[in-house]
Order: C-alpha cells, then structure tokens, then sequence
C-alpha cells in the first residue's frame, strides 16, 4: 500500500507540474560583435541597426548582452562582444541554450571589418568563402628571425614562413559553404551601397590603387581573423599570403576582422552535437577602414588617427545592415523553401 501511495504520489506530481515551453522557432541568428552603448537610441555599433527592427529582448546571462527577437520573422539577433574568445564563448552559450531550437537556423555574422585596398574600397561589402586564423602558430620577433624570412610567423608543425604543404586539419582554415555564400552574393551583388563624401575622401589618398578607389560594393572574398587590430603594409603583404598559403587562392584575402574563427569553432561544436547546422553559416563583412596606409604615407600615424574616429564606421553599419537584411528577409519570409533545402546547393 504504501509503495501503491507513493506511486500515486509521484504520478500526481508529474502530471500537475507546468509543461515545459517549446523552444523558440529561429530561422535566422544574425550575429554582431560589438556594440557602444544602449541596444538603441545612442551612437550606433553593429548592433543597433538590427536591434531597431527587433522588438522583443530576451535575457541571455552567460552572454555579453541581452539577445533581441522578431517574432514575426523568427529573427534572433546576438551581440558576441569583441574578440575571438568572447565570440566563441557567447555562440556556444547561445546553441547550447534549451530556449532555442537552432538546429536549422541560418546564422549571418554581420560585422565591420578592414579592407585589403589591393581588393577592395572603405564601405564595401564583401560575402566571406573562409576565414583563416592569423593568430595560431609560431611566432619570433621580427628582430630575430633569419634574413632569408620575410616575417617572423610560421605555420605549425613548419620550420619557415609559409613552408608548404599546409598542415591538415589546421587549426587556421575554416571553409564555409561556398554555394551558399555564392547564393548570398547573386541575392545581393546589385544593392545599392550608398556613397558619400567621408567615403570619397577616404579614397582618395590610395592613388595607384585602382580598387581602393572605387565607390562601394559587394564583393566575394576571404577574410583573414584574429585577436588583434593591425595596420600597415608590411603585415598587409603577409596576410596576403598566409591567406592564399592556407586558401591556394592568390586574390582570397579582401577582409579582415576579429571574431569569426571563434564563432565558426563554437558552430561546428555544436554541429557535432546536433545543435546547429555549420553549412548554413554566413559570413558578411563591411570595410569601415583600409588595411593599410596611403601610399607614401607611414603606418602608426594612419592607425592611430583611427583610433581617434573611423570616418567609414556608419558606412559600413550601413551596409552590413541593408545587404544582409536582403539575405535575412529571403531566408524568414520563404521559410517553408530554406527550412530543408540549404540555398545555392
């Protein structure tokens, strides 16, 4: 009798508690990295475009700042904050979520960035085919490398800069899903990217740079990330080719940002886990400066006047916004299309 009781017990209390509330439906997790103050109404970061047309805010503790949610369009906007280890931190907080159900959403990081100007212009917008890592490996003062090295970098498990083969299952190389990105690009490659003074001036220092001074637009590259923010053209040459070191791609290198390679690491994670489907990530990145100095001009003073105001910095949250907003309306509205049939496949 008394197990017959306490039996009775336990199915009452089973069968009385709440049920627990079904994930939240995403189709889109549009990812930003930072922001500069409020979530809206202030000077904008990448976040505050998005966050306008984002209604409902969601607490997220284990990450940097709380998440915002469309509803209508089943949007989920998320602000990693600056830096490979917070980015990979905050993604894998978010897919490991149980509030979530992201196991087919599409995620679009849309950030700014630096721009090669051998490839490309300030408030340009460019569709990522893989990001390369240019913080993991060796490294020796540039004082004390060999005279016959061009840079004090060299890859892992390699006794010279860019000595070939590149290592298998690098630690530098993430792949994203070019059909897909290809996909993104012919939605986009004829938005209008508004040009304006700021832009014009920017431009026009890079004379012999036929790229770097054309109006803005959307292009298709590679972007090359790290934990660091650098400058110049000496370092700008050698990413050039660490980039198609690792890619075999001569003119890959057009971007160059912060966060991505932690994101990406976090994603596949949690693809293994079945919590996110890493073919259906999308990377957008926006030039709000060049990665270098004008010719004839000198390194440090063209970085440290950025610090003191980016000119391009709206330009290029405008841009981030309006061309991966053409991606994030086509995937939301057309869900029943994009659900179970990944684009450009």
């Amino acid at each position: 009798m008394r197990r017959l009781a306490v039996l009775a017990c336990l199915f009452a209390c089973l069968t009385s508690a709440p049920a627990l509330a079904a994930p939240l439906e995403v189709r889109v997790v549009v990812v930003t990295a930072f922001e500069i103050g409020e979530d809206t109404g202030d000077k904008a970061g990448e976040f505050q475009a998005w966050a306008q047309v984002m209604p409902q805010k969601i607490p997220f503790k284990t990450g940097f700042r709380d998440l915002r949610y469309d509803p209508a369009r089943k949007v989920l906007l998320l602000s990693t904050s600056m830096g490979t280890n917070r980015a990979a931190i905050s993604t894998l907080a978010l897919g490991l979520d149980p509030r979530f159900d992201l196991s087919k959403s599409y995620w679009l990081i849309a950030a700014i960035a630096g721009v090669n100007p051998n490839q490309g212009s300030v408030g340009s917008a460019a569709w990522i085919g893989a990001v390369i890592d240019s913080d993991f490996g060796y490294m020796i003062d540039p004082r004390e490398t060999p005279k016959a090295w061009s840079i004090g970098q060299i890859p892992l498990h390699r006794k010279a800069p860019y000595e070939g083969p590149p290592p298998a299952n690098s630690e530098n190389l993430f792949p994203l899903n070019l059909t897909l990105r290809d996909w993104a690009f012919d939605l986009t490659r004829d938005a209008a990217i508004a040009d304006n003074d700021a832009l014009k001036a920017l431009r026009a220092p890079y004379v012999g740079l036929p790229k770097a001074q054309t109006p803005p637009m959307v292009l298709k590259g590679d972007e090359v990330s790290g934990q660091a923010f650098w400058h110049g053209e000496i370092l700008n040459r050698h990413y050039e080719a660490w980039a198609n070191y690792w890619t075999g791609d001569q003119d890959g290198f057009v971007m160059t940002g912060m966060e991505d390679t932690g994101v990406l690491a976090a994603v596949d994670a949690l693809g293994r886990a079945g919590r996110a489907d890493p073919r259906r990530v999308l990377v957008l990145r926006t030039a709000s400066n060049y990665t270098t100095q004008p010719p004839g001009g000198d390194a440090a003073t063209n970085l440290l006047g950025e610090q003191t105001g980016v000119p391009a910095l709206q330009s290029s949250l405008d841009a981030a916004f309006k061309v991966g907003g053409v991606v994030v309306d086509e995937l939301s509205k057309n869900w029943p299309r994009y659900a179970d049939a990944v684009p450009g496949r």
